[in-house]
């Protein structure tokens, strides 16, 4: 009977002991494993901190100029006119070119940078051509433009 209850005994330690094991599995490199954590914890802190710092700055550039940052459609037709927009994403409206001919509207901007600074000469170009019929309703000589914040809008009155 005693030698029952040891082996009893034995076998519920050795059930115990493993299913200690499983709950509680062996790490082989514990402190590498632990250090490495961290520094990907710190890693995520540091860009969270970049992210934070950058949306700062948008929210004051977009509070400073409210106009550039509204989303409009880019072509609006109603009761009385119908509204093409260009977003001109920064550039200046004094670089497009607008014109009608043919019952056509065209619409050009060629812009160029250039800068020199201590690593070199650095020059950029872009251009930008969209060109769209003029709908048969519209008094061609009553088409007028302006910029509106960020967007070039041509107008359209009907007849």
């Amino acid at each position: 009977m005693f030698n029952k209850f040891v082996l009893s005994s034995v076998a519920a330690s050795v059930l115990f002991s493993s299913s200690l094991l499983a709950a509680h599995p062996y790490v082989p490199n514990l402190n590498e494993e632990l250090s490495y954590n961290k520094s990907i914890i710190k890693e995520y802190q540091d860009t969270i901190a970049k992210l934070k710092k950058r949306n700062a700055f948008l929210e004051k550039v977009k509070k400073e100029n409210p106009k550039l940052y509204v989303k409009k459609p880019l072509y609006e037709e109603k009761k009385d006119k119908y509204i093409y927009r260009i977003k001109l994403a920064g550039a200046k409206a004094k670089n497009l070119n607008f014109t009608i001919k043919d019952h056509m509207a065209s619409v050009e901007m060629a812009l160029k940078t250039e800068r020199h600074d201590k690593n070199g000469y650095f020059s950029s170009s872009q251009n930008f051509y969209q060109q769209f019929s003029i709908p048969k309703d519209v008094k061609e000589e009553k088409i007028t433009d302006r910029v509106n914040g960020d967007y070039f809008e041509i107008i359209m009155p009907k007849k």
